[in-house]
């Protein structure tokens, strides 16, 4: 998955000045901003020759929410992610023969993860068998592109993760909806454009997390 000890020495906040003034500047790093169906907004900083990228990932408080749940799901890729700010942890799931509580999709995103298809291929269970529990600019959360996990990020303040995800491994990954959740309609999950105005602001908070 690239360069193993890229995380642990990067200039965080050098990084940041790059970017903030980049956007400022109406260039887009690697991609567009968008806000993902799953909270939080995806910066891509940079890609590299190998397939890897890495992305900044951003919740904005919320208060009247206070935790936001991901819904279960894998990924396409490995990867590794370190804490900037905030508060978050990790559950880790595994496929059961049990009850099937959840209804198993496939998941196909198109144009950087701004659109992505969705078709139902089941139901399962699902069984929580780890938590990782996270604080900020301590240690690296890594995963491979087959284990089922839900983030859970307290909302009552913005919370920001490093993210460095490696080559993908698959075309599609897998996204969990319970038996109750309507399923997106369409078949299809759209991120939503942010404003310039807007990134530019979380990159200011993020930078804010580190002083």
């Amino acid at each position: 998955m690239g360069d193993t000890l890229l995380l642990p020495r990067l200039d965080v906040g050098e990084l940041l000045q790059r970017l903030t003034a980049e956007v400022r500047a109406g260039r887009e790093p690697a991609g567009r901003p968008y806000r993902h169906v799953n909270g939080f907004t995806k910066i891509v900083a940079a890609e590299y020759p190998d397939g890897s990228r890495l992305t900044l990932h951003y919740w904005p408080a919320d208060p009247a929410e206070r935790e936001h749940v991901s819904r279960p799901h894998d990924h396409r890729f490995p990867f590794r992610s370190i804490l900037l700010g905030g508060r978050q942890h990790f559950i880790e799931l595994a496929e059961t023969r049990s009850a099937p509580s959840w209804r198993r999709f496939t998941y196909r995103p198109y144009l950087g993860g701004r659109i992505a298809y969705v078709s139902r291929t089941g139901d399962v269970g699902l069984e929580p068998f780890r938590t990782v529990e996270r604080a900020p600019l301590r240690g690296q959360y890594s995963t491979t592109a087959t284990i089922v996990h839900q983030a859970v990020t307290d909302r009552t303040q913005a919370c920001a993760t490093l993210v460095l995800r490696g080559p993908r491994e698959k075309r599609e990954s897998h996204v969990y909806y319970r038996q109750d959740e309507p399923p997106p309609r369409g078949g299809v999950q759209l991120g939503r454009r942010l404003s310039r105005a807007e990134v530019v602001r979380q990159l200011e908070d993020i930078a804010a997390m580190l002083s």
